[in-house]
């Protein structure tokens, strides 16, 4: 009696998989993993889809009275999930897979099909000249603390 029951728990957990699978839809990335993208390439991540053509421009800041140049991303992203949600998200820039640098994006919160603008302001780092790869991740809040 208790296999039976062991096979029939198993048979609803896989039937309750199947149905949220199935809610997901096959062809929706709901995914947090970091997935590399091209610069003004279309890409899917966590349920989000950034259309073809976000840029990547260079702004000069003064600085303590220094001229420097910042990276700033801009682009148009879509919510494809049935919950109304922000985007919020990182993009790092690196060279032979060290960050060079990190960018932290977001846009206004949206309801499924519902596309708005979204920025990363580098307003911390520097226009990375020399890159071979970006990242699209998880954003990381930093906590201030250190362990030293």
């Amino acid at each position: 009696m208790s296999a039976r029951r062991r096979a029939a728990g198993t048979l609803v957990a896989l039937a309750v998989l199947g149905g949220t699978a199935a809610c997901g839809g096959d062809d929706v990335d709901t995914s947090t993993d970091p997935v590399e993208v091209e610069v003004g390439k279309s890409f899917s991540w966590n349920g989000f889809t950034v259309d073809d053509g976000w840029t990547l421009k260079g702004v000069e800041r003064s600085v303590n009275g220094n001229a420097v140049t910042t990276p700033n991303v801009e682009g148009s992203i879509t919510n494809t999930l049935e919950e109304e949600r922000a985007a919020i998200f990182e993009m790092v820039f690196s060279t032979d897979g060290s960050p060079i640098a990190t960018l932290s994006c977001s846009a206004a919160t949206m309801v499924q099909d519902q596309s708005q603008q979204f920025e990363c302001p580098g307003l911390s780092a520097t226009m990375p000249d020399d890159y071979d790869a970006v990242v699209v991740q998880e954003y990381v809040r930093e906590d201030g603390s250190s362990s030293s």
